[in-house]
């Protein structure tokens, strides 16, 4: 089953995340974004590339609640190692890379579009990185990078204090290019994209080179394991059942009205 659908637009790639309403990230979703990556980046047709997603009002909510919530350690290893390295692959790709948030994007999806040279943002949507309310740090490497998008106040109160930021908020931290009515941003982010994709290539990548705040460094296997035993404290997993657990009433709350 297709999760990734892709839309060629001449040069312009748009990768749709299309896992249903929530987009959440589980193994085969990840897997098949990678690939799709890995194909766009060295596809030499494909000049620049958008993330979009197929679900309304939402981009990506993060972790699967149901699926990765449930990995044990070796499988929360496997999986987290490929967020990460596919996050890089995103962040460092040697051609321009767009979000295209017409909605959400919390805590994984958040991260994934933080990995854009741009965004563009509808006028309701949110975005969040959520990790230290669940006791998770994320390796230091990846703070840095994620951190290089936005001003020092909207990176703290993400980071830090893990704020659900708006769209109006996120423009002038300068963490998004632009705010639109949500049927808009698509177009328009293609349509940047187009204009990126017509820069000299060769050009366009030494200064994305020059411009990336950690050189291309990677996160090391250690600080992947760290956030990994971070993951199992008993802390986070406090946390975590805290969460299933309010996400379980919230839907048979959201049930119980939809009854005649």
């Amino acid at each position: 089953m297709s999760l990734i659908r892709s839309e060629r637009q001449a040069d312009v790639l748009v990768l749709h995340l299309a896992r249903g309403r929530a987009n959440a990230l589980n193994a085969e979703l990840l897997a098949q974004l990678h690939g799709a990556v890995e194909l766009a980046a060295t596809d030499a047709g494909i000049r620049a590339l958008v993330l979009a997603s197929d679900a309304p009002n939402l981009f990506c909510a993060g972790f699967d609640v149901n699926e990765v919530f449930a990995y044990d350690r070796a499988r929360m290893a496997e999986f987290f190692s490929r967020f990460v390295r596919t996050f890089e692959r995103l962040r460092t790709l040697p051609k321009p890379l767009l979000c295209a948030l017409a909605g959400h994007a919390f805590a994984g999806g958040a991260i994934l579009a933080l990995a854009a040279d741009f965004r563009v943002m509808a006028e309701r949507a949110l975005i969040a990185v959520n990790e230290v309310d669940l006791a998770v740090s994320l390796p230091v490497t990846m703070i840095r990078a994620l951190g290089a998008s936005a001003g020092p106040e909207l990176r703290r109160s993400m980071l830090l204090g893990a704020e659900e930021v708006s769209a109006s908020r996120a423009l002038a931290g300068g963490l998004v290019s632009e705010v639109l009515p949500a049927a808009d941003v698509l177009a328009a982010t293609v349509r940047r994209a187009q204009r990126l994709a017509a820069k000299p290539a060769q050009a366009f990548l030494v200064h994305k080179r020059a411009l990336d705040p950690i050189a291309g460094g990677v996160v090391s296997e250690a600080e992947i394991e760290h956030t990994v035993e971070a993951w199992f404290s008993e802390e986070a997993s406090a946390r975590r059942r805290l969460l299933t657990q309010r996400m379980a009433e919230k839907l048979a709350t959201a049930s119980s009205a939809r009854r005649p």
